[in-house]
């Protein structure tokens, strides 16, 4: 079997976990300066993009702060009370934290990170954004910086972005997008005769590409009043040298938003950027559509395309419409979702489709106004993958994934793993496998998902984890599930996030221990390569101490894994719904 240079390089130098299953487990490289390490993209070189969260040594800047607030005073006793009631002692003072404190003391970090996301919209404080964006190569995970500065408050970078990567090219040309850096600006209110302090910024989200060279280029919104958005979340390489991108772009205000704006930001109270900021917190601020960017060899935007909308707007409908692009094939073919409706049907959601000479079109005909879902990713033979649900009263229900053939406008529904099972598919191979994300509990209120991959034509899904060694009874063996299956490449090599318990590290990154002086544990969850053993047998795993589903899935052929020709690695959509930030 032959693999890119890069891609055998990272099967030699990391263990595998083999043991007479189908698949072999390679534990990829994870962020050491974070706990949870996550996979969005790999191309056909075995470059691999992702992102990291739950990021150590947060910094906080002190230097605005007021440590006679109130609030901040209150937040303190509360916590304290909290130390009093497990018998602790609180390790930290507020005078302690106005003398840097946050930087050294991991309990003090924390009670500031606290304190901050609880004033997530209030202008007056720090914003931190908790998430990295990463390039995983095969020895070490690195961050990816995109639009963040450093400034002195934050003696480094400012932490307060956005920051996320959802596609590669393969020839490693990367795409994603993310927020503006925050900065503190002294303004003084009307009437006022003390400035105080505000965190603004220029806009929310901006799509970027970024080389092989480290070259960034912004793809601007078609509209850029009070900042404007967008985002990119695919790429692929053109048979002419140049790029294929799409994404999303802002394409103008709702008239209701505008008139909200118009009447609230008069900048006598706050700066003007800190009130559009807040409107567009508070509810969809612009019209969105999906959007796609033509470049050339050297990155110049040859043209852009709104690539349209599932409805015309009634002139009495003065809300935001918002469509969006999530995946495209080599051909052109972009998938998304859109809200669609015929005649004068209510409202509706957005629902998957596919977007053809400007117009969106669903995968299926609607039932009713309530369905709503997304296409996650198409692969080069027009099978787009992705979900469909209904939303009754708020509530997500009978949420499963399909799949639906362009050529033969085919509409299929894949099994469950049981009635009720919330499923979805995150990609597809050219051969028909498809691999997705499925709830395994049926009596919980919070149910876990595992992996699943699934051949076009077959009358059952399979669990991953069955694919992979039985657990002992203590997980030392075996201390992996698989949770997300990402990509899965045309040799069927699936990349996915498993969980694994590790030693608990606190906000600076320390290994914890109990009052006892034991090392404390926690579930994390990291990067991993899936391999597919030729050698290997299905295991009979006994049964875990509180089984919480019957098995249904199918068992494989571990030849048939093998019977497909290596093409070439093709990227997955990951990102299922934009971030807000």
């Amino acid at each position: 079997m032959k693999h890119t240079v890069l891609a055998a390089s990272i099967l030699a130098g990391l263990s595998g976990q083999a043991l007479g299953a189908t698949y072999t487990l390679s534990e990829l490289p994870r962020y050491e300066g974070a706990k949870y390490t996550f996979i969005s993209d790999v191309n056909n070189k075995g470059e691999i993009i992702g992102a990291a969260s739950s990021n150590f040594n947060l910094p906080i800047d002190i230097s605005y702060i007021d440590f006679e607030d109130v609030d901040l005073k209150n937040a303190y006793d509360n916590t304290k009370e909290s130390f009093e009631a497990i018998d602790e002692e609180i390790s930290f003072t507020l005078d302690d934290i106005k003398n840097g404190a946050a930087a050294t003391n991991a309990d003090a970090n924390a009670f500031m990170l606290n304190f901050l996301s609880a004033r997530t919209n209030n202008a007056k404080y720090q914003k931190i954004q908790d998430r990295v964006a990463l390039h995983i190569d095969a020895v070490s995970a690195q961050e990816q910086v995109l639009f963040d500065v450093e400034t002195q408050a934050t003696n480094g970078l400012t932490r307060s972005v956005s920051n996320y990567l959802t596609a590669i090219s393969e020839d490693g040309v990367i795409v994603g997008w993310g927020s503006a850096p925050f900065s503190k600006e002294t303004f003084t209110p009307e009437g006022e005769s003390d400035a105080e302090t505000f965190f603004v910024r220029d806009w929310a989200s901006r799509g970027i590409v970024i080389t092989t060279q480290g070259e960034k280029i912004t793809l601007a919104p078609e509209f850029s009043e009070h900042g404007g958005f967008s985002m990119a979340t695919d790429i692929k390489k053109l048979d002419d040298g140049g790029y294929l991108v799409v994404g999303q772009s802002s394409i103008g205000i709702p008239k209701n938003r505008q008139t909200n704006y118009d009447d609230s930001c008069d900048g006598k109270d706050e700066p003007i950027a800190v009130c559009a900021w807040q409107r567009q917190l508070s509810s969809q601020f612009y019209d969105l559509r999906a959007f796609q960017w033509k470049l050339d060899e050297n990155f110049a935007v040859l043209s852009t395309t709104d690539l349209g909308l599932g409805l015309t707007p009634k002139d009495d409908e003065n809300d935001a419409f918002v469509s969006a692009a999530l995946a495209v094939n080599k051909s052109g073919v972009a998938v998304g979702y859109s809200p669609y409706r015929e005649g004068d049907d209510l409202y509706p959601y957005g629902v998957a489709g596919y977007f053809d000479g400007g117009e969106f079109k669903p995968f299926k005909t609607l039932e009713n106004w309530y369905e709503l879902g997304k296409a996650t990713d198409i692969n080069n033979n027009n099978i787009a993958v992705g979900y469909m649900a209904e939303n009754v009263r708020g509530s997500i229900l009978d949420q499963y994934a399909f799949y639906y053939d362009l050529n033969e406008s085919k509409y299929v529904q894949l099994p469950y793993f049981f009635k009720g099972s919330k499923t979805v598919a995150t990609d597809i191979n050219d051969a028909g496998y498809i691999i997705g994300q499925a709830e395994i509990e049926k009596n919980s209120s919070n149910r876990r998902r595992e992996g699943f991959i699934y051949k076009i034509g077959d009358e059952k899904v399979t669990n991953i984890n069955d694919l992979l060694p039985c657990k002992d009874s203590n997980g030392e063996n075996y201390p992996y599930t698989i949770a997300e299956a990402i990509k899965i490449t045309e040799s069927n090599h699936i990349y996915a996030i498993a969980t694994k318990t590790v030693e608990r590290r606190d906000r600076l990154g320390n290994v914890t221990k109990d009052s006892n002086g034991e090392i404390e544990y926690e579930t994390v969850t990291l990067p991993v390569l899936l391999t597919p053993n030729p050698d290997g047998q299905v295991e009979e795993c006994a049964p875990p101490e509180a089984e919480t589903y019957e098995r249904k899935s199918g068992s494989w052929s571990a030849l048939s894994l093998f019977a497909l020709p290596l093409i070439w690695l093709r990227r997955r959509k990951l990102t299922l719904t934009r971030a807000s930030s």
